[in-house]
């Protein structure tokens, strides 16, 4: 008997889910889509979902929850990020199962979970189920879903079918990125915010709250602070540097995220700490700006999937090399250099060189070309 069968529903269920994902929906009407069919396979008490930048596994300004009391919107991302526990989305994401039960990770003991006894101080859930929405084991995505209960634990069957949608949405919502912007920032100057060790706003300059109006804000996102007016994707770079030093499974560099502004642009967001002559103020600033080539490259080369082999024809596109020097330089025959351009207009959806390039890289971004590919550290499964 086939997972789906063993699930009431089940059929209908992922039928709707996957014409969801290949209908070219938005990130946050995809994620929309998931939360409003799921639970009827699934049934549930609390759902949360959210898109994800694949490189830090922060939100990236879309997402929603149901079920779930405000009361847990400051603690949830705390423990998220600051303590470790059981099923982190960022275990889930880079590890061999992308979904997981909480009881099955606790042998039966969900109580060893510091996020499962916060959540008791809140709500009645009990069972608790974690997915990672992945394509190329790489995290696009999130999903927290909840039961109250104790003899609501979710099955095997139900697992697998989580797992089994979490992978066409974790492509999905890949693909999602190469919806065309309709934001253009140019001349806009960077936002600076200066933080205490509580994540309050200590300054910030007139760009750094313009720039947060741009950020798309989702009450079920709350992050639960005092100060409002911060977006969660800025708070959440803020706790990740923070904890960056005393965290050796959280990148060591300088903590750098993206997010999506309301009219589809991307915003590049750099968090550090400050240091005095001591080593330590305190104090963190994170910079908010425009997202230039660098930052997206590599995300637009993953949405194409293009190969490795691809991405270098791509390259050498975007620095201007006719054909012959392109089959010279990769050591290919012109012939091989033809057909990796017919895989790459299919895929990407164009007719010529110059529409390639147009379309991989100035519907995003508008820095030049050719040097911001060069630098670009992209990841080819």
């Amino acid at each position: 008997m086939s997972i789906v069968s063993e699930i009431p529903g089940g059929a209908g269920v992922l039928a709707r889910i996957e014409g969801a994902c290949v209908s070219g929906l938005t990130a946050q009407a995809l994620l929309e889509a998931v939360a409003e069919h799921l639970p009827r396979a699934v049934p549930m008490d609390g759902i949360f979902t959210a898109a994800t930048d694949p490189d830090t596994m922060l939100t990236i300004g879309a997402g929603l929850a149901h079920g779930m009391p405000d009361s847990v919107c400051g603690p949830y991302w705390e423990h998220e990020i600051e303590i470790p526990d059981y099923n982190k989305f960022t275990d889930l994401a880079r590890g061999p199962q992308h979904v997981a039960d909480l009881h099955t990770a606790t042998g039966g003991r969900p109580e060893r979970s510091a996020r499962w006894r916060m959540f008791r101080e809140h709500t009645d859930f009990d069972a608790e189920l974690r997915a990672a929405f992945t394509a190329n084991d790489r995290g696009w995505g999130i999903l927290q879903i909840n039961r109250e209960g104790t003899h609501g634990r979710f099955t095997e069957s139900e697992v697998a079918f989580v797992d089994l949608v979490a992978s066409q949405v974790g492509r999905a919502l890949r693909t999602s990125l190469l919806t065309r912007a309709t934001d253009r920032f140019d001349g806009r100057g960077p936002g600076m915010i200066v933080l205490d060790r509580d994540y309050r706003i200590v300054s910030a300059n007139d760009e750094a709250w313009s720039w947060f109006t741009e950020i798309p804000r989702h009450e079920s996102l709350c992050n639960g602070l005092a100060d409002e007016r911060l977006p969660n994707e800025v708070l959440h770079a803020a706790q990740v540097e923070s904890m960056r030093g005393s965290r050796p499974d959280l990148p060591q560099a300088p903590t750098r995220t993206r997010v999506r502004t309301h009219g589809g642009g991307w915003l590049a967001i750099h968090a550090s700490c400050l240091t005095d002559g001591n080593g330590d103020t305190g104090l963190i600033a994170v910079v908010v700006e425009p997202a230039n080539a660098s930052d997206m490259a590599p995300l637009m080369i993953e949405a194409y999937e293009l190969t490795a082999r691809e991405l270098d024809v791509t390259r050498a596109l975007a620095r201007g090399l006719p054909t012959n020097e392109i089959a010279q330089t990769l050591h290919l025959s012109r012939y091989t250099v033809q057909d990796h351009l017919k895989r790459i207009y299919e895929k990407v959806g164009v007719s010529s060189r110059g529409e390639l390039i147009a379309k991989v890289y100035a519907d995003h971004y508008h820095e030049r070309l050719d040097a911001a590919i060069e630098r670009a550290e992209v990841r080819i499964a």
